[in-house]
C-alpha cells in the first residue's frame, strides 16, 4: 500500500491532475467530464478512483488536488472516504484536499439545520451541496 504524498514528483509543465474519488462511478464520471469541458490556459488531466491505496506499481502522474465525493444517503460512502484518507499524506492537507458532498437536496430524518447552513461561520474551503432535486430551505426540513 502506498500513501500518496503532495510532493513526491515533479510538476508538470502547465499540467493539473485531479483525482476525484468515490463510489458513484457515473457521477465521478459526469463530474469528470464537465470538468474537462471548461476553457483553461492549463491541461487538465482528471483521473477516477473507487477508494485509495491506488495501486503502487502503477506509473501515475503528480496528483495536485484530491477531491473525495461523499454521497449523503450512503454509510458505504462515507466509509469508503474514511478508510481512504489513511491513505493520503497529512501534508496533502495544506490546501490540496476537497469534500464534494452530494444528496443534500432532500433528508427526511435530518433534526437540525440542514448541512452546510453554517458554512459562512467556518474559516477554510467552502463545501457545496449538489443535488438532481431543488435545494430544501433548512426551515422546510
Amino acid at each position: 500500500m502506498s500513501v500518496l504524498r503532495p510532493l513526491d514528483k515533479q510538476p508538470g509543465l502547465n499540467t493539473a491532475t485531479i483525482l476525484l474519488v468515490g463510489t458513484e462511478d457515473a457521477l465521478l464520471q459526469q463530474l469528470a467530464d464537465s470538468m474537462l469541458k471548461e476553457d483553461c490556459a492549463s491541461e487538465l488531466k482528471v483521473h477516477l478512483a473507487r477508494s485509495l491505496p491506488l495501486p503502487s506499481n502503477v506509473n501515475r502522474p503528480r496528483i495536485d488536488l484530491i477531491v473525495f465525493v461523499v454521497n449523503l444517503h450512503s454509510k458505504y460512502s462515507l466509509r469508503n472516504v474514511e478508510e481512504s484518507l489513511h491513505h493520503v499524506d497529512a501534508t496533502f492537507f495544506l490546501g490540496k484536499v476537497g469534500f464534494l458532498i452530494t444528496g443534500g437536496g432532500r433528508l427526511s430524518s435530518h433534526g437540525g439545520p440542514a448541512p452546510g447552513a453554517h458554512a459562512a461561520d467556518l474559516r477554510g474551503p467552502r463545501a457545496w451541496c449538489l443535488s438532481p432535486e431543488p435545494a430544501v430551505p433548512a426551515e422546510e426540513l
